[in-house]
């Protein structure tokens, strides 16, 4: 598991909690920005339903889910409490349903751009600690776990929306493209939430038999992998 995986790497108390601490930050902006946007996507198209629900904000509190914070620390992916959205209040019901979902994931890969832009920028300032006192050298691996994390987090949390599975963004551009009452949107409306944990259970399991090319997160992690690599 994450949060077990996280305890047992063999580093200090100190260094645990920086790292915590940067995962908790990273995910927690990651997340609220991605409902965000699809609030503020949703209030452009017409639809003032998450306005008026109070979740057009910034404070965590408003976005929080229990079972999403969970799945963060237990496999280091979760997510907030989704955003409501009334498409009947669109000017233009495909448009809109189009825009607003592709505005989570549209948002999360323009902050792991920034992310990735952040740590080519600042890495001569987060490596060099040769004359730094202890509180310096705290700061800096804080602000390197964070970027770190905010641009893995970024990347996977687009990336796994892309799914055409629902309840995910990318089922939701997948079903415009099909037609009203089709067996697979059925399936997905009836059966999508047992695929989607169906899918992470066996990430897990495939990377526990070393077969790791066959799972869809494995690449995703490969593909942020060397995007890190050539700005690291």
């Amino acid at each position: 598991m994450f949060l077990f995986s996280i305890l047992n790497n063999g580093a200090d108390f100190a260094e645990l909690i920086l790292y915590i601490l940067a995962l908790l930050l990273a995910a927690m902006i990651a997340i609220v920005m991605h409902e965000m946007a699809h609030g503020y996507m949703a209030l452009k198209c017409g639809d003032p339903t998450a306005k008026n629900a109070g979740r057009l904000t910034f404070n965590p509190l408003a976005h929080f889910d229990l079972i999403g914070v969970i799945m963060l620390l237990l496999v280091g992916f979760g997510w907030a409490k989704p955003v409501p959205v009334n498409p009947s209040n669109f000017k233009n019901y495909r448009k809109g349903t189009f825009l607003v979902s592709v505005a989570g994931v549209a948002t999360n890969l323009i902050l792991c751009g920034i992310g990735l832009l952040l740590i080519y920028i600042l890495k001569p300032l987060i490596l060099y600690t040769a004359t730094a006192t202890v509180t310096a050298v705290a700061l800096r691996k804080l602000l390197y776990y964070f970027l770190v994390f905010f641009t893995k987090i970024n990347f996977m949390l687009a990336f796994f929306n892309l799914l055409p599975i629902f309840p995910l963004d990318g089922f939701r551009v997948v079903n415009l493209l099909l037609k009203p009452g089709n067996a697979y949107s059925q399936f997905m409306y009836r059966y999508g939430s047992f695929a989607l944990i169906g899918l992470i259970l066996l990430s897990r399991v495939l990377n526990m038999v070393n077969l790791q090319f066959l799972d869809i997160f494995y690449w995703g992690n490969y593909l942020i992998g060397r995007l890190l690599g050539l700005v690291m």
